[in-house]
């Protein structure tokens, strides 16, 4: 990992997709700052364990196993992921070993899919997870580090 790139600060070792968006700003010896945005603003944060980031797209990929597997096993077990009410695709999200919070934004993502329309669907529901955890917040830590002088 080098100065500028996209991370994500873990805050639950035991759950997949338990993170904050952040960026490298330093690396030294032992220690690397992440900047990291908060609801009161932007911090820069010193950790010594490195195991305490992941790089987005690795953190995103972790992600996507979750919910494919997921998506897997509710269609063997009900044969299709629409006879799920939305909580109950966050309940299985959730059982599977996704974090809260981010099974509650992966079902808000698979509400905005046209399942009955869209050609390969799954696909769309998996691309836009992507996007959202990979490449917006790229972006958004982008603007958080700019828009405070970091």
């Amino acid at each position: 990992m080098k100065i500028g790139d996209p991370v994500y600060l873990i805050t639950d070792q035991l759950q997949t997709g338990a993170g904050i968006p952040g960026m490298i700003c330093a690396l030294q010896d032992s220690t690397v700052e992440v900047v990291v945005e908060f609801t009161h603003g932007t911090k820069t944060l010193k950790l010594r364990n490195w195991e305490d980031i992941l790089p987005s797209n690795l953190y995103t990929h972790s992600i996507l196993n979750v919910v494919y597997q997921t998506y897997g096993e509710i269609e063997r077990k009900y044969g299709s992921i629409l006879k799920l009410t939305t909580e109950e695709i966050v309940a299985q999200l959730i059982q599977q070993g996704l974090a809260p919070q981010t099974a509650r934004r992966c079902a808000d993502l698979f509400d905005e899919v046209e399942w009955h329309n869209a050609q390969l669907p799954l696909r769309q529901w998996l691309e836009s997870i992507r996007d959202f955890y990979h490449y917006i917040s790229r972006y958004r830590t982008a603007e958080g580090i700019t828009s405070t002088g970091v």
